[in-house]
């Protein structure tokens, strides 16, 4: 049966989506980093990596610190 309580789960679901979104920009930072380390050693081109993996570390960091808001915002 369903509950009459007006409790949310708008934290849980937007520390979720901004902890996956997280999660997902680590793991590009890992690889542009990886990538960049290759290609680099191999004598090849790595133009944009390290700046695309700046952006990355940046996302990330700024969607875990989303994730914590929105928890403890929406926490009741």
């Amino acid at each position: 049966m369903a509950s009459t309580d007006a409790e949310t789960d708008m934290g849980l679901g937007l520390g979720l989506v901004f902890g996956l979104v997280a999660v997902g920009a680590a793991l590009l930072t890992t690889v542009n980093g990886y990538t960049y380390a290759t290609r680099t050693a191999q004598g090849l081109e790595a133009t944009g990596l390290q700046v695309s993996s700046g952006v990355a570390f940046g996302v990330a960091m700024l969607a875990a610190g989303l994730a914590i808001v929105a928890v403890h915002v929406f926490d009741g």
